[in-house]
């Protein structure tokens, strides 16, 4: 079948680093994680200068604990980042198209295939529109790329599938 919308581009490393970053910085354990971090930092801060007289000292980590809790999302990141560029498969210039049957992915060496179906949500963050097959799965498309028309015709699609599934 003809594909209707055929894009290709390449993710960079800081484009990458962009969404996982944004990716982190909105899952509850990190900012639950981050106050923890914070708390651990200031509290012992204030009563050591006086600011807190009579203040029961409750739960907060030394200074190391408190600044790995604090900067969790940026050590996760750059752990991720630096095993991108030993994958070749996230390196690879990536050759999108979208037509009535769904979504073919094309790569230097390999190929995949989606049905509108089999995308159960569509999600936008950092300047990717992010396909996902399943809660822990996803396909990045650079938004840049595609105009408004075609991320109406790719939700539009998907939602149509998700209709008729129902």
């Amino acid at each position: 079948m003809k594909s209707l919308l055929s894009i290709s581009f390449k993710i960079t490393r800081r484009e990458y680093a962009r969404y996982l970053l944004a990716y982190f910085y909105r899952r509850p354990i990190t900012i639950i994680l981050g106050v923890a971090g914070l708390y651990s930092l200031i509290m012992p801060a204030l009563v050591d200068y006086g600011m807190i007289g009579n203040f029961n000292k409750g739960f907060y980590f030394s200074i190391p604990y408190a600044l790995f809790l604090l900067f969790y999302p940026l050590l996760m990141t750059g752990l991720v980042v630096l095993q991108r560029s030993r994958n070749a498969f996230l390196k690879q210039e990536m050759l999108y198209e979208f037509d009535e049957t769904g979504v073919h992915i094309k790569g230097e060496d390999f190929t995949s295939d989606l049905a509108w179906s089999h995308i159960k949500e569509v999600k936008e963050m950092a300047g990717f529109l992010i396909l996902k097959p399943s809660r822990r799965e996803g396909y990045l498309v650079k938004k840049n790329v595609l105009g408004n028309d075609e991320i109406t015709y790719i939700k539009e699609k998907i939602a149509a599938a998700k209709g008729k599934g129902e």
